[in-house]
């Protein structure tokens, strides 16, 4: 169960993790607030989107129960405290089983399409690297379907000037287990599929 393993290993993460059966909204305040006197991050919305920033939408028609936990720098660090690069946040089903899915979520807001390339490739690489995490930790492993997906909130997909290879996305999913796709939504269908 991925929770329990999260327990395990990270325990700081669930301090702020959301549990809903409803829809779940993803926003990303860090640049919005950076100016601002009271700082904001990653923040989940179950049920109602927010009104003030463009945003991630998980569809849940099914009421699945998910977790879904915001990451920030204090999320995964070396040895010397320094934190480690990470995407926005990991998504799941409560109560899962053998083989559910597990999406990881990277946001880049920005409308100049000019940078898609180099925004979504930070974000590939960002995903990864998160993934390797929970992987190294045996929280997840090839049994596990693992989304990982980018998102450009300020656009509308399919986003300009970048697209994956179709052999690509293909060797992902058959080596290991991988869904790669940028886009603003996912549907969860059930624990074991995201529709996307």
């Amino acid at each position: 169960m991925i929770r329990t393993k999260i327990q395990n290993v990270f325990s700081h993460h669930l301090q702020n993790c959301t549990t809903t059966t409803a829809n779940l909204y993803v926003a990303d305040y860090t640049e919005q607030t950076r100016l601002q006197a009271i700082k904001r991050a990653t923040e989940l919305f179950d049920g109602s989107p927010p009104n003030d920033i463009d945003y991630f939408t998980v569809e849940n028609p099914l009421s699945v129960e998910i977790d879904g936990i915001p990451f920030d720098n204090r999320s995964f660090t070396r040895r010397n405290g320094s934190p480690l690069s990470q995407c926005e946040c990991a998504i799941y089903p409560h109560n899962n089983i053998g083989g559910s899915w597990i999406l990881f979520l990277e946001l880049k807001y920005s409308n100049n399409e000019k940078n898609n390339k180099r925004n979504l490739n930070k974000a590939r690489k960002q995903l990864f690297k998160t993934r390797y995490y929970y992987k190294s930790m045996g929280i997840i492993n090839k049994n596990n379907t693992c989304y990982l997906l980018a998102s450009m909130p300020m656009q509308s997909s399919p986003f300009a000037n970048i697209s994956l290879s179709q052999p690509y996305l293909l060797a992902m999913k058959k080596k290991h287990n991988i869904v790669i796709r940028f886009q603003n939504s996912a549907k969860i269908k059930d624990y074991k599929i995201i529709e996307l």
